[in-house]
């Protein structure tokens, strides 16, 4: 009787916990994820001010790597590295510091924060704050989609 009880609490607390979340999410599959992964801005939040601190990862396979940002809109450090996706986990290769990380990764569709439709997560980041935020829509390969919407958000034209 006490298993029965404990496992009606585990499911109330459960139901109660996806419930405050409040939003909707979809893990795209093993087979999918890669592809989705690669080209793509990564952006741990959306800057709300010129100074705001964001971090974004972009991995870009035909340029032999990615990049690694610690920026403000307009300055910043940055570190390249290289990449290869296994399966459901992302092998970095940190030239500068020798390091190899090992980590897997899910990246799952949203509904927000604006105008944020894909959240990536990295559970051993080797860099950054874990959890980032893409737009499915995003199909230029030099960045300027999400250029241009951070410009629209300061007024520019």
């Amino acid at each position: 009787m006490r298993k029965l009880h404990v496992l009606a609490l585990c499911t109330g607390l459960s139901i109660a916990a996806a419930a405050c979340h409040g939003k909707a999410s979809t893990q795209l599959s093993k087979d999918d994820a890669p592809s989705v992964l690669i080209d793509r801005n990564w952006i741990d939040r959306m800057p709300e001010t010129m100074t705001d601190k964001l971090h974004v990862y972009r991995f870009v396979p035909s340029m032999g790597g990615g990049v690694f940002q610690d920026r403000t809109l307009f300055k910043g450090t940055f570190e390249l590295f290289m990449f290869k996706v296994e399966g459901d986990h992302i092998v970095f290769a940190l030239p500068e510091t020798h390091q190899k990380v090992r980590s897997a990764f899910t990246i799952e569709t949203v509904d927000g924060p604006p105008p944020f439709d894909l959240k990536l997560t990295i559970a051993e980041d080797p860099r950054g704050p874990h959890e980032y935020y893409g737009i499915r829509a995003e199909t230029d390969r030099d960045g300027k989609v999400l250029d241009a919407k951070l410009a629209a958000m300061r007024g520019e034209r």
